[in-house]
């Protein structure tokens, strides 16, 4: 419950009344509902190994920015600095509590989201790496010791391009009053929109593909679902590692398999 804790001392720090906070998910980030403050917590945990900590503070730049813009995108919180804020060791940033209800789920104004969050990120000017991440994929099976999916990594080049989503699944969007709205920028990244409709197709879900249609013309999705499917393998066994639920080790080694037939095509 470190991370829990971490989030409870920061929002208490910056004055925020913590009474009944809920624990909304637990897994590559732990989120807080600081109730009864409309306020949610982020605690990054899995991509922290990754990264340094600076690049949450760009991910809270091209939040702003989204914002401003009119992007359909989780807001920050208007009720305390988001930060990020350092607290026993995590990045912690405050984003603003929405009423999100599956039932609202609309796979079709999901799609159409998506191309309306593109058009307004291609006015972004900050710095984002390419969606490849190569360096940090071969940091990861390196010290996974997976050495068939490294060999494969090694052969691949950088794939540059607009800027993206990065990680543009339906399970990452909030279903609000008012519409779908895009969360977790921690992966914005650089590369063709196929890229970020390679992660809706990636769970193989047909309200997936419902979202795909609804976005509009695009290119060849499956030709780059080798490269996510190479990442995911990786990320998801940093997941794996901090879960007691067997169901998480189960998908872990299915993204590896999975990865592993790509790399055998190549």
């Amino acid at each position: 419950m470190e991370p829990v804790t971490a989030a409870l001392s920061a929002a208490r720090r910056h004055g925020l009344p913590v009474d009944r906070p809920v624990v909304l998910r637990d897994l590559t980030n732990v989120l807080v509902h600081l109730a009864p403050a409309p306020v949610v917590a982020r605690v990054p945990i899995t991509l922290a190994r990754l990264r340094p900590p600076g690049w949450f503070a760009e991910e809270i730049r091209l939040a702003r920015f989204l914002a401003a813009e009119g992007a359909p995108v989780a807001p920050l919180s208007d009720e305390v600095d988001p930060g990020p804020h350092e607290q026993d060791g995590f990045a912690i940033t405050f984003w603003r509590w929405i009423d999100h209800d599956p039932a609202r789920a609309d796979p079709v104004a999901a799609g159409r989201s998506l191309r309306d969050l593109h058009d307004v990120l291609q006015r972004y000017l900050g710095e984002l790496p390419t969606c490849d991440r190569l360096d940090e994929v071969r940091s990861l099976l390196a010290e996974l010791e997976l050495d068939e999916l490294l060999a494969f990594a090694n052969c691949l080049e950088p794939l540059d391009g607009r800027p993206l989503h990065g990680d543009a699944h339906l399970a990452n969007v909030l279903w609000s009053p008012e519409g779908p709205l895009w969360s977790d920028l921690e992966n914005a990244c650089r590369g063709p929109v196929e890229y970020d409709l390679a992660c809706l197709r990636y769970r193989g879900l047909p309200e997936a593909e419902e979202a795909i249609a609804a976005y509009g013309a695009h290119g060849d999705v499956d030709a780059v679902m080798p490269l996510l499917s190479l990442q995911l393998a990786a990320w998801t066994q940093l997941v794996a590692e901090r879960s007691d639920d067997r169901s998480h080790h189960e998908e872990a080694q299915r993204r590896i398999d999975r990865a592993l037939r790509y790399a055998r095509l190549m």
